[in-house]
Parts: C-alpha cells; structure tokens; sequence
C-alpha cells in the first residue's frame, strides 16, 4: 500500500511540474511572440500563466514549502478569482473589438478584496499562534472559516462567469448569418467558444474530484488531485494544437484576401447611373463638335 501512494505521489508531482512548465512557456509564447494589436493576448497569457501557478501548487509538500502549507494555500487562492474575470474580458473584448487598455477592471475587484481579507486573517493567526501546524489551530479560528467560505464563494464566482460568457457567446452571430462564408470572424468565435468549453469541463471535473469530497467527506485524495491536473494538462495540449490551427487558418484567409483584385464599382454604388452617364458624355461631344464663338 505505501509503494501504491508512493508511486501516485511521484506521478502527481511530475504531472504538476510538466503542467506548469508548459502552461508557463505557452504563456510566455502567447505574450512575447504572438502579438495583436488589440492586446488581448495579454490576457490569454496571464490565463494560462494562472494555469501554471496551480499546476506548480502541486510542487510544494510539509518538507519544501517556504511556509507553513495550510498558510500558503490560503494565500494563494485569492489568485484563483482572477482566472473567471480574464476569461470574461478576453471573450468580450475579442468579440467587440475592443482595442482600449483594459486597466484595473472592476471585474478585479472581488480578488483584491478577498486577499486583503485573507492578509488579515493570516497575520492574525502568526500574532497570536504563530506558525503552528494546522492541527493546533482551534476549530473555528480565521483560517477553519476561510477555507470552507473560499471555494464556495470560488464556486458561485465561476458558475456566474461561466453563465454570462455562454449567454454572451449565444448572442453572437456566428456562421448563422454568414453559412456560405468563412471569415476571420467565424475563426475567432470558434476559438473562443472552444476555450470556454475547455475551461468549463475542466472546472466541472475539479469540482467533482476535489471541491465535493472536501465539503462532504474532509479528505482529498491524491489520486484526485492527479486525475484532475492531468486531465487539465490534456486539455492544454489540446488547446495549444487547436490554437495553433486557427492561427494558420487565420493567416491563409489574411493572405487570400490580400491577393484578391479589387471589384469595379457596381453601378448602384455609383454617384451617376448609365443614363445620367451618357448624356453627360452626348454633351461634351457636342461641345467639342459645336464651339462656343470667342466672347469680346
């Protein structure tokens, strides 16, 4: 039995450090190399830069953490009421065009205000226990009531995010209006629609695996933990070739239609129709035929 612990406690941490490097250099990639002018890769960078601080959550043990473990997840759960806020801003600005700097959003808000009051709570702990284990922290003390309230105020965060993205991405009209025409536009709302659904299954597993088993039963499995970043790990590298795809899709559309030659302009645009045309023309001809005699 502790060599089968060992060995899932071995592939978890491997399964950590491999999702966190790649979700890090993805974003390193999104956010150096693959540029747009409306900015939005900036945040797509900073949502899979946030992937990778909770695959490398999975690095740290009672043995190597910098602090006491109980404290240092505490701290790091406010970072986690940023990933729902990106997802939405990149969804709407890459909708709308949105090309303005995005600045501090109000949709930052809720994760400054949860850790302001996860600093309060912590320091308030190391003054009066100091850095003691968790199990010499009274029962209903700052930190017990933070760790149940923060993953389900986590939980109604995201499902409220998740529901205002479908309903926006429903509202947009995708191939509907345009079923004979793929555009750079069809290409985006696929992207978008794909990413969401990805994050959205993703979540939905974590909250089977991990979230319900701690509320309903205290313990939280390591296999748990693995099969939930493992199976986020997969969704990255599915995320990353299908990204990948639209980028060429993108490209060689951008191409084509650089290359196509411009169209006359029809004759309902034109100021003049074939009529007024011609007898404009009959009139210069006559001129020419008919001068006027020199005026004194």
């Amino acid at each position: 039995m502790n060599e089968f612990d060992e060995f899932f406690s071995q592939g978890y941490w491997w399964v950590s450090l491999l999702g966190g490097l790649h979700c890090l250099g993805l974003g390193l990639y999104i956010r150096y190399i693959y540029n747009e002018r409306s900015g939005n890769h900036k945040i797509l960078a900073a949502i899979f830069s946030l992937m990778a601080v909770y695959f490398f959550t999975g690095l740290f043990t009672s043995d190597n953490a910098p602090a006491p473990l109980h404290l240092l997840f505490l701290f790091i759960i406010p970072v986690y009421f940023l990933m729902m806020p990106l997802l939405y801003l990149y969804c709407d600005r890459s909708l709308n065009d949105i090309n303005r700097p995005i600045g501090f959003s109000r949709h930052f808000y809720p994760a400054t205000i949860i850790a302001i009051l996860v600093m309060l709570a912590c320091l308030r702990i190391v003054i009066g226990y100091g850095l003691a284990p968790l199990e010499q922290l009274p029962r209903l003390s700052d930190l017990t009531i933070l760790s149940m309230l923060l993953p389900a105020v986590l939980f109604i965060q995201t499902t409220l995010y998740f529901y205002f993205i479908i309903k926006m991405l429903i509202r947009y009209p995708g191939r509907v209006s345009r079923a004979h025409q793929d555009s750079l536009k069809d290409i985006k709302f696929r992207w978008l629609l794909v990413l969401t659904l990805a994050l959205m299954s993703n979540w939905l597993i974590r909250v089977v695996l991990i979230i319900m088993p701690y509320y309903f039963s205290s313990q939280v499995f390591t296999i748990n933990q693995a099969a939930a970043k493992l199976t986020l790990l997969l969704t990255v590298y599915i995320l990353a070739i299908y990204g990948l795809k639209q980028i060429t899709r993108a490209a060689f559309l951008r191409g084509k239609l650089a290359q196509q030659p411009k169209k006359p302009m029809q004759a309902s645009q034109q100021l003049l129709n074939s009529e007024e045309l011609a007898y404009l023309q009959q009139l210069m001809q006559e001129d020419k035929h008919h001068p006027k005699p020199p005026q004194p």
